[in-house]
């Protein structure tokens, strides 16, 4: 509690002051950034924020490789909670942690190093996505350096950040038709010019796709999995109350989840899963895939997680809440399952009635499955992502 007020006692002081230095803190960023010129050759820059492992993480590490033969410099805006893919970032690109953002001054002094060093570039590219500093950074760009930006989801609030730079970003990119009218609607709400709309592009997330799907040897027990993180938006802790009603139905299930989530579940459900922590490992986790039925998912907004990507591709089948683009690729009762996004009890309720009827229906797990592994193989074709962002940033 005394941690609290002192933080937030600090961030209000902080803003209180920032007009005052907001001005010395850039130009002190301008001087150091001078020095550093001549290490930055590139003429693609990638504004990150983090290289821990996440759904959103691997897409970024994605685009990165994809970009790789143009020599690109990511820079990571905000503190990674560890290093899982610093290093198959570094395969891709030179890599610079600016990590120490997290208070409203230091971010003008990498604001002022980081415009000295892009407005040195003649016509380069400057790409973010999810970080404050991309967006801080923006105003103080040549006219001549073309600005991009990737928006993950909406609802998040990174899409109100961006609002106001709109007009100098050349093109932004959505992963699915949901994000896409939502960003419409939101310049038409905010008397934006409908032109700027045209600068939005749709590229779908891709994730590996085995040649084969594996046969799963499950015996009675239907094998439940969670991957992601523990975040508010998730609602992990409705993934051990449904553990719970499983358990006290005697449903023949097992509940696996992958990820740095167990302080999200309450300590009462905790019995009734089994936590294998952050997996970094692919073919660690492509073998959690391959030994599993289920992927429960009861996010409150999402956009289209990779998750259920790399679950389809696998052959398990999802059962999610009904948020963000899911819709646009999960075909209730067809390749898996929505439920309503209504009250938390609500989702608990029918996500139990749901798992109910797969335990009781095997011969439907299997169809399901089957029809989700068919639908990745025709959807999530990586080399139509790499394409599509080569010809986005380099028109080509």
């Amino acid at each position: 509690m005394a941690e609290d007020i002192l933080y937030k006692c600090t961030r209000y002081f902080l803003h209180k002051l920032l007009p005052y230095i907001e001005k010395p803190l850039i130009l002190a960023g301008k001087f150091v950034g001078s020095f550093f010129i001549p290490f930055f050759k590139s003429q693609l820059f990638l504004l990150f924020p983090f290289y821990h492992i996440g759904g959103a993480e691997k897409v970024h590490l994605k685009i990165t490789g994809c970009l790789k033969e143009y020599d690109p410099i990511v820079f990571f805006a905000d503190k990674s909670t560890n290093s899982a893919l610093k290093k198959q970032f570094m395969q891709n690109a030179k890599i610079f942690n600016l990590g120490y953002l997290n208070n409203p001054l230091l971010i003008y002094f990498w604001v002022g190093v980081l415009f000295t060093i892009f407005n040195s570039k003649k016509n380069c590219i400057v790409f973010g996505c999810n970080n404050l500093l991309f967006y801080r950074l923006l105003p103080y760009l040549d006219p001549q350096i073309r600005c991009m930006d990737l928006i993950h989801a909406f609802g998040g609030g990174i899409e109100n950040f961006s609002l106001p730079y709109v007009n100098r970003l050349e093109k932004r990119v959505v992963i699915n038709t949901r994000t896409l009218s939502d960003l419409k609607n939101q310049y038409h709400s905010n008397g934006i010019n409908e032109k700027m709309s045209e600068r939005i592009f749709l590229i779908e997330n891709c994730v590996h796709v085995p040649e084969k799907i594996s046969k799963k040897i499950n015996g009675s027990t239907l094998r439940i999995l969670y991957v992601g993180r523990g975040s508010e938006e998730k609602r992990v802790h409705l993934i051990g109350k449904i553990s719970l009603i499983c358990h006290q139905k005697e449903m023949p299930v097992e509940f696996t989840l992958v990820g740095d989530i167990i302080n999200s579940i309450p300590h009462e459900y905790r019995k009734y899963c089994n936590f294998l922590g952050e997996i970094v490992d692919e073919k660690r986790i492509s073998e959690i895939y391959n030994n599993s039925d289920i992927l429960l998912l009861v996010s409150k907004y999402e956009g289209f997680p990779l998750v259920i990507m790399e679950a389809m591709a696998h052959g398990v089948v999802t059962i999610s809440t009904d948020v963000g683009g899911i819709s646009e690729h999960i075909h209730d009762g067809y390749n898996g399952f929505l439920i309503k996004n209504e009250s938390e009890d609500q989702v608990v309720n029918e996500m139990c009635d749901v798992i109910s009827e797969l335990v009781s229906n095997k011969l439907l797990v299997d169809r399901i499955s089957a029809k989700a592994y068919e639908y990745a193989k025709i959807n999530f074709n990586c080399e139509k992502f790499c394409s599509k962002y080569k010809k986005l940033v380099w028109g080509r």
